[in-house]
């Protein structure tokens, strides 16, 4: 490689297959940290390089008081155990995952009281496990009922990177009992401030959250708008709701959420009668049948399976990326009626498989942080 001349070189390592390998590869000499350190080299090799996926974070049952579980993309990439959220104030417990982007998440502080009582909306904290750091933030006003936080990204910096620890903005939704919806946006280092609020979504008693894909935020608004939260600038866009046939809109209880599957692309997956399909949204913007699956059949075979189960309809456990964990209602109603029976199902191939543990509503993405840490080995 010493007869290589830097731009041959830069060429080289931009084809390294991933983030983790970059890292590697920058510990093999000096000459190559720092070619990997500079900032041109890092933007065009994220440019070409989907991020890497540390793993997943999940809130488990909403029963459980231990806090949010990670789970490694791979145990050989990522130690579980540098992404303990126990750097963090309080007990792990009281914290609950509301969002992720990035490396980063967004926590909200659920003590009991608030829990039991309904009163005031609690601190959030923003936090990136793999370098624990973090920071909490007060709430964008007081006398707060109810509201809703996600992560916006940033504009990309001189080496690719977007949303960090010290370049990150959070969105707001929230009322303080007037039946009158706010939005409030924070950027790092600044104070919130008031955003214009999107008609489309009136109140959080008619407003349903569908789930993520492609970076957006889904939601349909008493069963007949769908809205669209774009992660990347925090604008609102409103549709009429797709036609997909017969759903259930049950603010407690929903039969349908948004996913992404491994194109990035969003899915609205209905449980229906029994039926999971999948729908995909064509070029011309309309909603589509892409695959669909008979559990009763699809679930045939595995351990614990009874036919009785599928007399009753599905309730969805977890919404996650390329998949989703479901359990029989009447297990949900009447737990003596059977031990609760879990399985998933692999959105891509429609799958299933039994489910070993309830992760929640939803499963939130970790990536591992952008630009890698390289510049304090420069010297050596």
């Amino acid at each position: 490689m010493d007869v290589m001349d830097d731009d041959a070189l830069c060429l080289v390592l931009e084809r390294v297959d991933s983030h983790v390998s970059l890292i590697c590869a920058a510990a093999v000499c000096k000459r190559w940290r720092r070619a990997i350190a500079d900032a041109a080299f890092l933007r065009r090799y994220r440019s070409l390089h989907a991020p890497a996926v540390a793993g997943e974070f999940h809130n488990g049952a909403w029963r459980s008081n231990e806090g949010p579980v990670f789970v490694p993309s791979s145990p050989s990439m990522v130690d579980a155990r540098h992404l303990s959220l126990d750097f963090l104030p309080n007990d792990p417990g009281a914290w609950t995952v509301v969002d992720s982007r990035g490396s980063l998440l967004l926590l909200l502080l659920l003590l009991m009281d608030m829990r039991l009582l309904g009163n005031g909306f609690p601190d959030m904290v923003i936090c990136e496990p793999l370098t624990r750091r973090f920071e909490i933030i007060s709430p964008p006003a007081e006398h707060i009922k109810e509201g809703r936080s996600f992560l916006i990204d940033v504009t990309a910096n001189e080496t690719g990177g977007g949303i960090s620890i010290s370049n990150f903005r959070v969105l707001c939704m929230f009322h303080c009992g007037d039946g009158v919806m706010h939005t409030a946006m924070l950027t790092a280092g600044s104070s919130w401030s008031e955003k214009s609020i999107c008609h489309a979504v009136p109140n959080f008693h008619s407003t349903k959250f569908l789930g993520r894909a492609g970076g957006s935020r889904y939601f349909c608004v008493e069963g007949t708008s769908l809205v669209i939260l774009d992660g990347s600038t925090g604008d609102f866009t409103s549709s009429v709701f797709p036609a997909i046939g017969v759903f259930d809109f049950d603010m407690e209880r929903c039969n349908f959420f948004v996913t992404e599957l491994r194109d990035g692309k969003p899915r609205i997956v209905t449980v229906s009668h029994c039926t999971l399909k999948v729908f995909a949204r064509l070029g011309s913007g309309e909603w589509a049948l892409e695959k669909s699956v008979l559990l009763w059949q699809s679930t045939r075979g595995l351990p614990g399976y009874n036919l009785l189960f599928f007399h009753y309809d599905q309730d969805i456990l977890t919404r996650g990326t390329g998949s989703v964990i479901l359990s029989p209602w009447s297990v949900v109603l009447c737990p003596q009626f059977a031990e609760k029976w879990r399985y998933s199902i692999n959105l891509e191939t429609m799958e299933a498989e039994r489910a070993s543990c309830d992760m929640g509503l939803m499963v939130y993405r970790c990536d591992l942080p952008w630009p890698p840490v390289l510049h304090a080995h420069l010297d050596r």
